[in-house]
């Protein structure tokens, strides 16, 4: 068999507090000096810094999942890693990974030597996966069984963000005075009658000058998540599962929370079925140009006239953390009109160029290896060479037709893969391919900010009452403007490379 030519290094470490990337750079040393014994030449690094593979973790790793499709796709043809448990610690996922490398035939190698080439090798490489998973396995009972009797003992969980009220770093063992007594003022105010609401409580604390853990303003569903938290009532759970209360100090009572989580629960509304999905194509891509803010798309009725708007509401935290100006409130409908024609005419001069023919013919050398396999089955049954010599001599000839037959198959596959005409895709406005014209969008506009025109207009609104800024516009490339009559830029300022085609640019970017 033929040394492989385009070698991918996979290297993982599951804790990197540092994050200095020690670990995997020694496994990368490590593997380079494998390739270099073997004669292999290595293609791409593939590697992934603070990143679990046990049964418990449910992060996807995307360089583990890239470099699986590019050896189905021929991009490599071999894969070394430092150890199996580098590799995975999921028997299943093992499996699947022995299974694709039968199946694309890729070189697979470690530095603890395993050989997936035969069957005893592939039985000690699996057994090797079944005892990483159970050590990751038992070490996460050790782990559930430590926590549980840490939660026994009133001791709450150290870690995750930091929760209003308690001292940063502290592990909720200390409170902020402070913030404690802006909680019980905000308690009071939900448990008064006639009661007030979480966004009274936000005016509160935005008022007496507190911020969010985050650095930023009070809105209402920041105030509902402090009330929600168990920690705030000094609950101490496990697995879902109430244990018991926390020894430390905390700013409310179990009853208090509890008389807190019915409030909340009183005021909620059942969501509608489908209510988290988007419904309409440029929400999230609208900023207010005034503060900032993303903006809100939604239905309204006016006067008996039921239209779609676009607004900056006034409690949305905007981009520097305050509140939103309040200041735009505009019809949707216009805006769209001018963003879809902005869109596809982006995508008319980007339409997909045909395929190019393939930069590689195997047809030669298969065909080779085909003679020289007949040519040495002829002599074999002639009698003119050993069984031993002939098995031998087959079977690496075998191995090389194999080798190119992936290739060549992999570059068919390359080539017979059309790529969808996004135009295409953009002209069906149905609500099922809603998602897929909004991923479209996001290849064309990073944002679009839009500016009030003022009360009791009739005429329609001037193009520059909105400004977009393509996906490939610098930081600072796209004219920045205190109100929309400021002087628009000309059209030679359009950055290089933009998706937006300049007669449109020209007539809707001021």
């Amino acid at each position: 068999m033929s040394k492989p030519q385009r070698v991918a290094i996979y290297t993982r470490i599951s804790k990197d507090r540092k994050g200095q990337e020690l670990g995997i750079l020694r496994q990368e040393a490590a593997c380079r000096e494998l390739c270099a014994r073997l004669g292999w030449t290595v293609h791409k690094v593939y590697p992934e810094n603070d990143m679990s593979a046990s049964t418990t973790s449910k992060r996807k790793r995307p360089a583990y999942t890239e470099m699986l499709r590019d050896a189905r796709d021929g991009l490599v043809d071999a894969i070394v890693v430092y150890s199996i448990d580098r590799l995975t610690r999921r028997l299943t996922e093992l499996t699947s990974f022995l299974e694709e490398q039968r199946e694309h035939s890729f070189a697979f190698a470690t530095t603890e030597g395993e050989d997936t080439a035969t069957a005893n090798g592939r039985m000690i490489l699996t057994i090797k996966g079944a005892v990483a998973q159970q050590e990751t396995e038992r070490m996460s009972e050790r782990i559930n069984g430590s926590l549980l009797q840490r939660r026994e003992r009133g001791r709450p969980h150290a870690g995750g963000p930091r929760v209003f009220g308690f001292d940063r770093d502290s592990g909720f063992q200390r409170i902020v005075p402070e913030e404690v007594e802006l909680i019980r003022r905000g308690y009071d105010m939900l448990m008064s009658s006639p009661g007030r609401t979480p966004g009274d409580v936000a005016r509160l604390w935005n008022e007496a000058g507190a911020r969010s853990p985050g650095g930023t303003a009070w809105s209402i569903q920041k105030v509902k998540r402090v009330y929600r938290s168990e920690r705030i009532g000094g609950i101490i759970t496990h697995k879902g599962q109430d244990i018991g209360d926390s020894i430390y100090p905390h700013p409310l009572t179990r009853n208090e929370w509890t008389n807190v989580q019915v409030v909340l629960d009183s005021r909620a509304t059942p969501s509608a079925q489908g209510s988290g999905k988007r419904k309409h194509l440029y929400s999230g891509f609208l900023k207010c140009g005034y503060c900032g803010s993303t903006m809100r798309v939604q239905w309204a009725t006016i006067q008996g006239r039921t239209f779609r708007r676009t607004l900056c509401h006034s409690g949305q935290v905007g981009h520097d953390g305050e509140l939103g100006c309040g200041k735009v409130s505009r019809s949707y409908a216009w805006i769209e009109e001018q963003l879809n024609a902005a869109v596809e005419a982006a995508l008319q001069e980007h339409r997909p160029q045909p395929q190019q023919p393939p930069t590689e013919d195997l047809t030669g050398p298969i065909a080779v290896l085909e003679d020289r396999i007949r040519a040495l089955r002829q002599r074999w049954k002639g009698g003119d060479m050993e069984d031993e010599d002939y098995f031998d001599s087959l079977g690496h000839l075998r191995s090389d037709l194999q080798s190119l037959r992936s290739r060549e198959s992999a570059g068919v596959v390359r080539q017979t893969r059309r790529v969808t005409d996004a135009l295409t895709v953009w002209d069906d406005d149905s609500a099922e391919n809603l998602e897929r014209r909004r991923a479209i969008v996001a290849l064309v506009l990073e944002k679009v900010d839009v500016f009030s025109v003022g009360r009791g207009r009739r005429k329609p609104p001037e193009p520059e009452s909105i400004r977009i800024t393509p996906v490939a516009a610098p930081r600072g490339g796209t004219h920045q403007c205190d109100s929309p009559s400021d002087t628009p830029p000309p059209s030679s300022d359009r950055p290089t490379g933009s998706l937006l085609p300049k007669q449109h640019t020209k007539a809707v970017v001021p």
